[in-house]
């Protein structure tokens, strides 16, 4: 019985490689589906989810139908509330 193993130190930086490895390809896959379905999304809709709006709001001071729609993306009215108080700023 002169069978040889491997010490417990090396199995375990075995492990540890193996895990990062397989960490980092799986990464790598999720990031290039990730890119790739919202570089999809972004030629089909308007806006899709999670995406990010930079406002100047320099450029929107005094202009009012900015400011509602300002508003309405930040969350601070509702849908009919921005449809009704459109309709009274445009006529």
């Amino acid at each position: 019985m002169n069978k040889k193993a491997l010490s417990p130190l090396m199995a375990t930086i075995l492990l540890v490689v193996f895990a990062l490895v397989v960490g980092t390809v799986t990464m790598n896959v999720g990031k290039e589906y990730v890119e790739k379905t919202d570089t999809e999304e972004t030629a089909t809709e308007e806006r899709p989810t999670g995406s990010s709006i930079v406002i100047d709001i320099n450029d929107v001071l005094g202009d009012d139908l900015k400011e509602l729609q300002i508003m309405y993306i930040t969350g601070k009215i509702t849908k009919e509330e921005y449809l009704e108080m459109e309709k009274e700023l445009i006529g």
